[in-house]
């Protein structure tokens, strides 16, 4: 049945859209840390909120100067730029969600209540497809009952508002059933995390529809920085052109060799350019958006001394924290790796064990797609596997593994030993089918445990948590609470006891002395006394884990 009440905005256009999508960056933004208290596991992670939050930013950010475009561009600019900017598996779902939003308002100028209804239902079967096990008591549940809703609503009305109106009904009553519907959750007595961060952005939308402030770059500013990094707040990212500041430095293979057709080629490829040929090496310096293909181009004439990018418009270089782990080749290389990890010692093992490159992030730090794509692409190899090293970057990788042309393998560690056993499976003589099949077997012959500590007070499978205490986790399960580290050492050794393996490494963090590293490795040999255990000790400057603790 049609209802009589007129509602005012019966379409919207691509400004609209453009506004709602800043001003639920903003709302993400503000209401973060809620949304961050009720993740489940009080361990210091790269938590929902802030996820969700650095996800839809990206896409507020590329919209800021969008405002003359037909609805679908925008929708479409929006999902590409939350892809990119994507972290964590709440962000990944939400930007799926978004993609398929935007495939079901292509060539549409303005929405009303029926196409958007269409794209939400579009959009909710993009997010569910890339879900190997879509679990209930979910964001995704939550997207799926308020596309449900929007249908229905559509049939009754067809305004946009009215639509969005019942979508927010909808998702309310849903996101407090995800507590019923997730066991885990409802053990915690929380709802869903990603849930309340889609409710967030949709009340966003509604408020912004009915004269809610609009929230430009300088109030949103602080949702589109990075966890970490340097912050070149005196750039003005409104005009820049060129996003990569690209510098390096090549020996020539050929000394005096003509490069006057490089410098011609450079100019072609973005601005700001210096170069200067001695003869014996060549060093530029130029601002690009392609700087994989300069590199290339560069190798022609001899092989790297140095290499430096960085992203001027959102400052990911030390984010992203990519090493170098060896000279390019200008051939093609068969095989290449990229890991994820974050510590000095813990990247230069990767780079050791043969890593081309080692992106910056882990459990507080999710890389974004866009980071670790920019890292695939740097590699000239036919087949590139990638190490998340935690379960939280595994979707992240997977989309990046779909929308790329190279021939990319994830290797689904959750845990940075996994990742390191995975890259001894490696065999240079073997296929990349076999070498899957061998990296996965190491990896899931590996054990961890890893010592933390609580960012909140939790109660959680009967343990009651308080903030500040030290957290053992066995394979990402908490294990055991408390103020004591050498109690919970304790437990972990006799955890290692029950298993028949003979190998443990003990890769302790930037908070840990090496004095404290050592008695830690001496309690665990007391307890392990009389076992045929090996214990290794090395220092991986992880931060947030105290220990990370490997058995094989």
């Amino acid at each position: 049945m049609v209802k009589s009440k007129k509602i005012s905005h019966e379409k919207i256009s691509g400004k609209d859209y453009r506004n709602l999508i800043i001003n639920a960056a903003y709302e993400l933004e503000k209401n973060k840390s809620e949304i961050n208290d009720l993740n489940v596991f009080p361990v210091p992670d790269g938590d929902t909120g802030s996820n969700l939050s650095l996800t839809v930013a990206n896409a507020a950010k590329e919209l800021l100067n969008e405002e003359n475009q037909g609805i679908d561009e925008a929708a479409e600019k929006t999902a590409r730029a939350m892809l990119r900017g994507a972290r964590g598996n709440s962000g990944v779902i939400i930007s799926l969600l978004f993609r398929g939003i935007a495939k079901g308002l292509k060539n549409t100028i303005e929405c009303d209540g029926v196409t958007w209804a269409k794209a939400l239902l579009k959009g909710v079967e993009d997010a569910y497809s890339a879900v190997e096990k879509p679990a209930e008591g979910t964001i995704l549940t939550v997207a799926k009952k308020c596309a449900q809703a929007a249908k229905t609503a559509a049939e009754e009305c067809n305004s946009f508002e009215y639509v969005l109106d019942a979508t927010i009904k909808a998702a309310e009553k849903a996101l407090q059933e995800t507590t019923r519907e997730n066991p885990v959750l409802e053990k915690a007595g929380v709802v869903d995390a990603g849930g309340m961060g889609l409710l967030v952005v949709m009340k966003s939308m509604h408020q912004t529809l009915n004269g809610g402030k609009l929230h430009l770059e300088g109030e949103a500013s602080n949702a589109t920085k990075p966890h970490t990094g340097a912050d070149f707040s005196s750039y003005d990212t409104e005009n820049i052109t060129f996003a990569y500041c690209t510098e390096f430095i090549v020996k020539k293979k050929q000394e005096n060799e003509d490069t006057s057709g490089f410098k011609v080629y450079l100019n072609t490829m973005g601005d700001s350019l210096v170069m200067v040929d001695d003869g014996e090496i060549i060093k530029v310096h130029i601002h690009t958006n392609e700087p994989y293909e300069v590199l290339g181009q560069a190798l022609k004439y001899g092989e790297y001394e140095t290499v430096k990018v960085e992203n001027m418009r959102t400052q990911h270089t030390d984010k992203i924290g990519m090493q170098v782990a060896q000279q390019k080749k200008s051939e093609v290389k068969p095989y290449g790796f990229v890991a994820v990890a974050s510590g000095e010692g813990l990247t230069q093992l990767f780079i050791e064990l043969g890593a081309d490159y080692v992106v910056s992030g882990g459990q507080t730090m999710n890389p974004s797609c866009e980071e670790i794509e920019y890292a695939v692409n740097q590699i000239n190899a036919d087949t590139v596997f990638v190490l998340p090293n935690n379960k939280n970057i595994i979707m992240a990788c997977e989309q990046v593994a779909l929308l790329s042309q190279k021939n990319i393998v994830v290797i689904p560690t959750k845990t940075v030993p996994q990742g390191i056993s995975a890259m001894l499976g490696f065999d240079e003589s073997t296929g990349p089918n076999e070498n899957e099949e061998a990296m996965n077997e190491m990896a899931q012959g590996v054990s961890t445990f890893q010592v933390t500590y609580a960012a909140r007070n939790s109660s959680l499978d009967g343990l009651d948590i308080k903030e500040g205490e030290y957290l053992a986790l066995e394979e990402n399960q908490l294990l055991e609470s408390g103020y004591d580290i050498f109690n919970i050492v304790d437990t972990i050794g006799e955890k290692i006891k029950q298993q028949e393996k003979n190998t443990v490494s003990i890769y302790y963090g930037t908070d840990v002395s090496e004095y404290d590293a050592q008695r830690v490795l001496e309690e665990l040999a007391r307890i392990l006394k009389g076992s045929d255990v090996e214990i290794n000790l090395y220092n991986g400057g992880q931060p947030i884990y105290y220990f990370i603790i490997s058995l094989e």
